[in-house]
């Protein structure tokens, strides 16, 4: 029993860890853009394509993924899907043009793909619902410190080193993971029994009926246009527009990202907190999720209307903050709606249309910068579209309680 708790507790942590280098690796031609851009001769337009090319893949990739962990081993399957992002990541650090540029992000896309399909089903597989809080914020914990520290030590080796060279010890790090990620799965008790689930589970039609699925997937996609705005696009406007210094941006720019991690943290431990206390956990979170949605649209609106480095640091910290806390929550009530049977596949659908924003935002952002050769635009949009998620949580997404696949 003792050598099963340190295997769950040690995949807690390697779960954090995973998203954290998911983040590190995806992130890093935000932070290489303000060399790399100049280098390859890219417009603001080709750099957006180039940024959008990841979800190409990776958007419905999730579908795919989410069968492909429902029939296998999850954690075998994140092992392959880990080993090759890491060689697609160290390779951009050779990419010659925008064509081999997109190609290799594409790559990188099939790997990340399975991440959060895997990563769910082993939560709710080998955690109990006591501690899923907690996986969760490590999780988002992950998801937000990936960011920060790509910015801030990512931008250290911009400066020092070039963006080719940034790529490949990225790259490189990555792929370490694989050591103790392996050692743990072969460690881990077989997954808990949650009772009779049924076969496969729900087909992918009947999670895309219901109206659950719909709503949070709505959510997703208009949260996550403003989180993939930051990683894309903050470290540019950083060194165009406000005319940082490579350093500075760094550590600047880690801000948001250090703010999502804290509030994640926190948002995890208060969850299994009031739950304790004999709260609801539906309400929990969805009261959660609304209330993140508010202090994004906030954060995102304040950043361009800063007119000191204080009021700047105060909006990237409130949307960090709201970005950290609504990941948390959307997670948990998308494990509670799914159950065992159907997370895999949840997942997917979930995170398949949540990702339609990675592949939007570049490509519409780019188009609104080279059009008016302004962000203010590209702020405006990046604030509002919260306010949409918002009005999804509040009106649109039901009762948040587990679904009976059997009824279905």
């Amino acid at each position: 029993m003792a050598t099963n708790t340190r295997a769950v507790t040690a995949l807690v942590w390697l779960i954090g860890l995973a998203v954290f280098i998911n983040y590190v690796d995806r992130g890093t031609l935000g932070i290489a853009a303000p060399r790399l851009k100049a280098d390859l001769g890219l417009t603001a337009t080709q750099y957006g394509l180039a940024a959008s090319a990841f979800f190409w893949v990776y958007a419905p990739g999730q579908l795919v993924a989410g069968w492909l962990v429902g029939r296998s081993n999850a954690g075998w399957v994140l092992a392959a899907g880990l080993g090759l992002w890491g060689m697609a990541t160290a390779l951009t650090g050779l990419a010659n043009g925008l064509f081999a540029l997109v190609l290799l992000r594409l790559l990188l896309a099939l790997g990340e793909a399975v991440t959060f399909p895997a990563l769910f089903k082993l939560i709710v597989d080998h955690v109990d619902t006591a501690r899923q809080g907690a996986a969760n914020a490590a999780l988002s914990i992950g998801l937000a410190l990936g960011p920060a520290f790509g910015t801030l030590a990512g931008g250290l080796l911009l400066a020092a080193m070039g963006w080719r060279w940034l790529f490949v010890v990225v790259g490189i790090l990555t792929l370490l993971w694989l050591l103790p990620w392996i050692a743990t799965i072969r460690r881990l008790p077989p997954p808990a029994d949650h009772g009779a689930s049924g076969g496969d589970g729900p087909s992918y039609l009947q999670i895309l009926i219901t109206r659950a699925a719909l709503s949070l997937s709505l959510s997703q996609v208009c949260w996550g246009f403003g989180l993939y705005f930051l990683v894309t696009w903050l470290p540019l406007w950083l060194v165009e527009v406000r005319h940082y210094s490579l350093p500075d941006m760094a550590w600047i720019g880690a801000l948001a990202f250090a703010a999502q991690a804290v509030a994640a943290l926190a948002c995890g431990q208060l969850n299994d907190h009031l739950l304790r206390r004999g709260l609801a956990p539906g309400p929990v979170r969805r009261g959660g999720a609304m209330l993140g949605t508010v202090m994004t649209a906030a954060g995102l609106a304040g950043i361009p209307l800063s007119d000191t480095q204080f009021a700047l640091i105060a909006a990237l910290l409130l949307a960090g903050f709201g970005i950290g806390i609504m990941h948390v929550c959307v997670n948990m009530m998308a494990q509670m709606f799914a159950g065992p049977s159907a997370v895999g596949k949840w997942t997917g659908v979930q995170n398949g249309f949540g990702n339609v924003a990675g592949i939007v935002n570049p490509l519409i952002t780019g188009a609104i910068i080279d059009a008016t050769g302004s962000y203010t635009g590209a702020f405006a949009l990046a604030a509002a579209m919260p306010l949409v998620a918002l009005f999804s949580l509040a009106v649109l997404l039901p009762a948040v309680a587990p679904i009976d696949w059997s009824q279905r």
